[in-house]
């Protein structure tokens, strides 16, 4: 009888030490976790629906898993400044439910929005750099084309001139003359130095 009853006490106690054990690995596994995708769920003071509800999560609500009851299949959770209850552990996920995907997604979605407005800005500003240089370009040829029309109607002008000047009877008569009267004032400058050396011979 003794021994039934120390073998009972064991078997009790042993129990009890895997209880705990159990207990208390399952609080050193805490990790960050999500409500899924259900509108929200009830939490209970306890790990079942027979314990009183103490509050309710809505769905992707971030929250801190704490540890699970195997029998009952409820999972305890940390919320809103250490708060704590149990829910159903089907309600807990890892990864972010729809609701916390979309509100990334509509970030995101508002950040390369951003991104395409300041490129269409640049790409606009580019533009009308663009076509500021292309008009100074035609307006710099249009001023070339402009000074090779006037640099070749003065080359036309001065041959003009300089072939009239020649053609003008007037002025090569007047050289003829120059030319005469200088040859006029020359030979008898010239002639008498001939005589005297004629005298002397």
């Amino acid at each position: 009888m003794f021994r039934l009853i120390k073998s009972s006490l064991l078997v009790l106690f042993s129990a009890y030490c895997l209880v705990l054990a159990g207990a208390a690995s399952a609080q050193a596994e805490s990790k960050p976790a999500f409500i899924s995708d259900a509108l929200f769920v009830y939490l209970h003071s306890g790990p079942s629906n027979q314990y009183r509800i103490i509050g309710t999560v809505n769905a992707g609500q971030s929250v801190t898993f704490l540890s699970e009851d195997a029998e009952t299949g409820y999972a305890q959770i940390q919320f809103e400044d250490n708060k704590t209850g149990w829910l159903p552990k089907e309600y807990v996920t890892y990864t972010p439910g729809l609701v916390s995907q979309l509100a990334q997604l509509k970030a995101d979605y508002a950040n390369h929005n951003e991104n395409i407005n300041q490129l269409e800005q640049q790409r606009d500003q580019l533009n009308s750099q663009l076509n500021k240089a292309v008009a100074e370009r035609q307006t710099a040829l249009e001023q070339l084309e402009q000074a090779n029309r006037a640099y070749e109607q003065l080359k036309g002008q001065v041959e003009a001139t300089q072939s009239s000047i020649w053609q003008k009877p007037m002025v090569l008569g007047s050289l003829i003359l120059l030319a005469g009267l200088i040859f006029g004032l020359l030979l008898p400058l010239l002639m008498p130095k001939r005589r005297d050396s004629e005298r002397w011979m």
